[in-house]
């Protein structure tokens, strides 16, 4: 089944049905039929690196790859790269937010970083985090990571789910076997090995991590976006600068589509921009764009919305974002399988500085993500 089934049933319910602003937002389809965008990042030559997945022949899901111009994608530059563990026989794959050497100079000219998550038929439990780094034709280095148990109180780690990485850190989230609600986030450094949890108040809080954005090449200083049940609402998105250096969060804050709680707003992708930020949100409302200024004292100013749900469809959700371009994933009623799409938002009055996009997403909550 497709990683994001459950999402659809929601939107079937009509939980996720809100039009799009005529004549603001124009759209295109991107990829195959049935290939799922999940992630972007500004690639050498004016392409783009995109992660997702797609339906095999045995109709299973499995990471996908594509390098070239974002729009109209160009199905050469696919990449069916297959994730190699030693003893493992790797049954299902799922690709997400992808770097490059455009981004972080020490992967070396050429090379990509790609996290995701997979299953192999030998594995007790259900979804194990994967990190790629070398050339997109393979050959690179495939490193499994998974949050220790030692790091949750010996407690059984039924998931984990890296999001997107970006410099030295990936972050993204995990459940709990056996333990409801327990879903939460983490953040792996690369280099050290280290994991960091993260603390909102409330240790079932169902906190999401899914972007990243690195605050200059090389910086200790990162922003991350995602979704938590700490907020107001259901599930609120949620901005926070962290320090690898001293492991420190700062800045946290909260948002709901339109700035009302409602049953979810979760921010699956960050690109920056001069002044703040650029994100793309799922909400119960469709898919958001949204635009987040920063404030003189480095904290984060309201958040300036737009919808981007596809039109006429009966699923919309928000995935990724590229500098002014959200993408995301759509179906459509009486039309089997689902499409991948762009959705060009109008430019703000500041201009695009940098380019790209950390996080992804297959669904907003660890029960969800078994499925992939």
């Amino acid at each position: 089944m497709h990683p994001k089934s459950t999402i659809f049933s929601a939107l079937a319910l009509g939980l996720l049905t809100a039009s799009p602003c005529p004549g603001q937002v124009t759209y295109s389809t991107i990829l195959a039929s049935n290939y799922s965008v999940t992630g972007v990042r500004g690639d050498t030559g004016g392409n783009v690196l995109l992660t997702g997945s797609y339906q095999d022949s045995n109709q299973t899901t499995q990471g996908l790859l594509y390098e070239g111009p974002l729009s109209p994608t160009n199905p050469a530059g696919y990449s069916y790269l297959a994730p190699t563990f030693a003893a493992e026989n790797v049954t299902t794959s799922v690709f997400y937010g992808p770097d490059t050497s455009v981004f972080d100079p020490s992967l070396g000219a050429g090379n990509i970083a790609v996290v995701g998550s997979y299953q192999y038929s030998e594995s007790t439990v259900l979804n194990h985090g994967l990190l790629y780094e070398g050339p997109l034709t393979g050959g690179g280095t495939w490193t499994q990571i998974d949050v220790p148990s030692s790091a949750v109180g010996n407690a059984t780690v039924l998931d984990t789910i890296p999001h997107s990485t970006m410099g030295n850190l990936v972050v993204g989230d995990y459940d709990l076997q056996g333990v409801p609600n327990s879903a939460n986030a983490f953040i792996y450094d690369i280099a050290t090995q280290d994991w960091t949890l993260f603390d909102f108040g409330n240790t079932t809080n169902d906190t999401t991590a899914y972007g990243i954005w690195q605050n200059g090449i090389g910086s200790n200083s990162y922003t991350i976006a995602g979704g938590s049940g700490a907020g107001l609402g259901i599930n609120d998105g949620f901005l926070v600068d962290f320090n690898s250096q001293t492991g420190l969060f700062t800045h946290l804050a909260y948002y709901s589509f339109n700035g009302t709680p409602g049953i979810i707003t979760h921010f699956e992708g960050i690109t920056a921009v001069a002044g703040g930020f650029d994100l793309v949100a799922t909400t119960d409302s469709g898919a958001a764009f949204a635009t987040v200024d920063t404030n003189p004292d480095g904290s984060f100013g309201n958040a300036t919305w737009t919808s981007i749900s596809y039109p006429d469809s009966n699923l919309s959700t928000g995935d990724s974002v590229y500098e002014q371009t959200a993408m995301g994933i759509y179906s459509t009623p009486g039309t089997p399988g689902i499409q991948s799409y762009i959705a060009e938002v109008p430019e703000p009055s500041y201009a695009i500085f940098v380019v790209g996009l950390a996080g992804v997403v297959v669904a907003w909550r660890g029960k969800m993500r078994a499925r992939a």
